[in-house]
């Protein structure tokens, strides 16, 4: 990709940035929040145009052939991006023929022959073959991801774009799609993935590209490069200041320096679960008799792998699920049948995992989802009239302390046009400015850079610090272990284990996940 140039209203993503990218090869693309990474895979990937630029592929000029997404199949490249694009209605396998249908004679579907073979993909992902007749809408973010993948190998993709392709995967299934995407190299597929994980671009990748605001930043090979140099290189400091900034002794991939906040002395309980069950969204029971306290001023982490209960404890507590028995407190308040609403006045916020689905809305401008669910506070414009000339300079205010990267209309800015991490500090800022006494966050740091999250975890510590209780689910164990005075571990709909922080190791925690510890 050479001279590629792309302009948004107020904001210009791509300046005249180059990328140079090997056959065969895995290529890591690093860079902050809206540093531009995702605009110059859509590029590559022919849903964005450029306004300027030319594409090479096999060192042919296909820059006037890569006009959509089909055109890119055609040319062998296949995208995975932060948001899926599947169809939430249809089955995950008529997601993944849709477009390539396999036909007979006469035009008649034949979908034998293609089923065995996704069935053999699926598999080597660490896909249950079941998961195949589900429909979409009843899928979690990290099988999602996976049906992504899944949907672009069938497709014979040469070139595989993968936008933060492990932000919603627990370790075991992180190492087991880097071994899959490492054989997939070694058979003559190219890999270009962004991640914000240093580790693993220090871990698996051949050659890395830095951006910072739009522009190169530095290209380098992985074997000849230091973490410290790549971080220098994406915020545009020098190295020493990295190094200064950084535990003595933690690796870089570090996001915060601060210990676990201490819980407060509490012998209430903010919030108590008495023997709940609940109900996923095929019928079946997913969490079965679950009791659990969270006492004020204290983080808990819930750590288990995907679809062990997480997602229908943290929507039973919100009140986005029914509970199928058992009874919810909030500082011995019974709050099991309460709305939503209810419970948002009583001090319950929630950072929701899919931030396009549940937690904004896209046409809206930023000032607008900061308002969203406070919209009769007069603290943000609202009342029987919203206040927008308060409203916006609450937002701004708020943008301004939350580091959001916005355009030349500010907070009149429609959250579409946002970059992912950017969109995920505007849920992050309305849930902290709620001043919760009770947070559940679900995944906060999904597709943050560094500094992001680092400013997210000494963000949720300092709202622990001051009394509020919070559940954390998160994938990231270093995220928990980070974090978390207690951690609960879900495995199959039920509590395998409470450790203490001291108690703790990824190893320990890894063992109850999986099922494999006594």
């Amino acid at each position: 990709m050479e001279h590629i140039t792309r302009r948004f209203p107020g904001v210009v993503a791509n300046d005249d940035v180059h990328l140079d990218v090997k056959r065969a090869t895995f290529h890591a693309l690093i860079g902050e929040n809206g540093a531009g990474k995702s605009t110059l895979l859509g590029i590559l990937y022919g849903r964005i145009l450029p306004d300027e630029g030319r594409i090479f592929i096999h060192e042919r000029d296909v820059t006037k052939e890569l006009r959509s997404p089909a055109d890119a199949i055609r040319l062998g490249i296949g995208l995975v991006s932060q948001h899926h694009a599947l169809i939430p209605a249809l089955t995950v396998l008529e997601n993944i023929l849709l477009g390539v249908e396999p036909t007979s004679v006469g035009g008649l579907l034949a979908p034998s022959q293609a089923i065995n073979r996704i069935q053999e993909l699926a598999v080597q992902l660490g896909l249950d073959p079941a998961v195949l007749k589900q429909r979409i809408e009843q899928l979690s973010l990290a099988t999602l991801q996976k049906v992504e993948i899944l949907k672009a190998l069938y497709r014979n993709a040469q070139i595989l774009l993968l936008d933060e392709p492990t932000a919603t995967l627990a370790p075991a299934e992180v190492e087991a799609l880097f071994s899959l995407l490492h054989r997939l190299v070694e058979n003559g597929t190219t890999v270009v993935f962004v991640t914000h994980k240093l580790r693993e671009v220090m871990a698996h990748s051949e050659y890395i590209t830095v951006l910072r605001r739009g522009r190169n930043a530095g290209d380098f090979q992985t074997a000849n490069v230091q973490p410290e140099q790549l971080l220098a290189a994406m915020l545009g400091t020098s190295e020493s200041d990295i190094q200064t900034r950084l535990l003595s002794g933690a690796t870089v991939s570090s996001v915060t320096t601060a210990e676990p906040t201490s819980a407060a002395n509490s012998s209430l309980p903010l919030l108590k679960l008495e023997h709940i069950s609940v109900r996923n969204d095929r019928g079946a029971l997913s969490l079965q008799n679950i009791s659990l306290q969270l006492f004020p001023a204290e983080i808990v982490g819930v750590a288990g792998v995907d679809g062990s209960g997480q997602k229908e404890l943290a929507e039973a507590i919100t009140g986005l699920r029914s509970v199928e028995c058992g009874s919810i407190f909030l500082d011995n308040e019974e709050i099991t049948r309460q709305s939503v609403a209810y419970r948002r006045d009583k001090g319950i916020a929630y950072i929701p995992e899919d931030r396009h689905q549940e937690g904004l809305v896209l046409d809206f401008s930023v000032a607008e989802n900061l308002l969203l669910g406070h919209e009769f506070q007069t603290r943000w414009g609202g009342g029987y009239l919203i206040n927008y000339k308060v409203l916006h300079q609450l937002a701004a205010d708020i943008v301004s302390r939350y580091d959001v990267r916005l355009g030349r209309a500010e907070v009149l800015t429609p959250v579409r046009t946002l970059s992912g991490g950017n969109q995920q500090k505007i849920v992050i800022a309305r849930a902290l400015e709620s001043r919760p006494r009770l947070l559940i966050a679900y995944q906060p740091t999904r597709g943050l850079d560094i500094g992001a999250t680092r400013f997210v975890h000494h963000a949720l510590q300092e709202a622990a610090a001051k009394g509020a209780a919070i559940l954390l689910f998160s994938l990231d164990l270093d995220e928990i272990l980070l974090l978390a005075n207690r951690i609960v571990v879900l495995y199959n709909g039920h509590i395998v284990g409470t450790l203490s922080r001291s108690d703790a190791s990824v190893e320990r925690i890894g063992h109850l996940m999986t099922g494999s510890a006594a």
